[in-house]
């Protein structure tokens, strides 16, 4: 197999070669580094399949036409909304330390759908709390990507934040 120097450099590993250039372990360090770069990938290959076959589930279900539950439950919370200001957006999970919505949260993303689409002017700051800054703004960046992708809303109208607050797990809606 031949391998370019260009390639070696892309996988961190033209570098290393080079240093150590006639010496005989070169051909365990290079096989170590290439064995653990193409494990890595198809790692990482394999997560990505995970997440786009779960991403599809609720992209399906998110798409589905709203029901008048949805819209009755759309109003009821803009009502709160309109009441205080912000909302927590009960019902929109997570799996466990990453930004991945859940199917749980379907129902909830359902009428925030629903409130957005009958309040045209609404705008709002989708506010995610996690342990992890990080994750707590891939969440609200999860959320407002859903609305968007599944019910075409400008995504002007929607800002998403993330703060860290340890043991807090959760997601407000903030008007703007």
């Amino acid at each position: 197999m031949t391998l370019r120097l260009e390639t070696l450099t892309a996988l961190g590993l033209g570098a290393a070669l080079m240093a150590s250039a006639g010496a005989a372990p070169i051909h365990a360090q290079f096989g170590k580094r290439l064995t653990q770069a193409v494990q890595s990938n198809a790692e990482n290959r394999a997560i990505q399949k995970v997440v786009e076959h779960e991403n599809k589930a609720i992209d399906a279900a998110l798409t589905a036409k709203l029901s008048s539950d949805d819209k009755s439950a759309g109003e009821a919370l803009y009502g709160g909304l309109k009441a205080d200001g912000r909302v927590p957006a009960t019902g929109v999970a997570f799996k466990e330390g990453t930004a991945t919505l859940t199917e749980e949260s379907t129902p909830t993303l359902k009428s925030m759908g629903a409130m957005l689409e009958s309040h045209g002017d609404l705008k709002l700051r989708i506010e995610a709390y996690a342990d992890d800054k990080d994750v707590a703004v891939a969440r609200a960046q999860a959320v407002r990507d859903a609305l968007v992708k599944a019910y075409g809303i400008d995504a002007a109208r929607l800002q998403a934040e993330g703060y860290k607050k340890a043991s807090e797990q959760r997601i407000e809606l903030v008007q703007l």
